[in-house]
């Protein structure tokens, strides 16, 4: 029986925790739903990393290019 033909609880019996499908049957992605596994992203790691990091790079960056430009305000007010 294909899987197009079956119904949403006779596919969560076969392929999740304690289904009667073998892993070595399974593919990657429902094998990570089995086991409860975040998927990969493209560069194959499974961490958060990234956002905070950049975020705080812009914040930073922000705050020198407002500091500069007060600076710069301060020197020559008639602008």
């Amino acid at each position: 029986m294909a899987d197009s033909n079956m119904s949403a609880s006779e596919l969560r019996q076969r392929y999740h925790h304690g289904g009667n499908a073998q892993d070595d049957e399974l593919t990657a992605a429902q094998l990570r739903a089995r086991h409860g596994i975040q998927g990969n992203k493209s560069n194959f790691s499974t961490s958060q990393k990234g956002g905070i990091p950049i975020a705080a790079i812009i914040a930073v960056l922000v705050v020198v290019v407002a500091v500069g430009a007060y600076l710069a305000l301060q020197k020559n007010p008639s602008v």
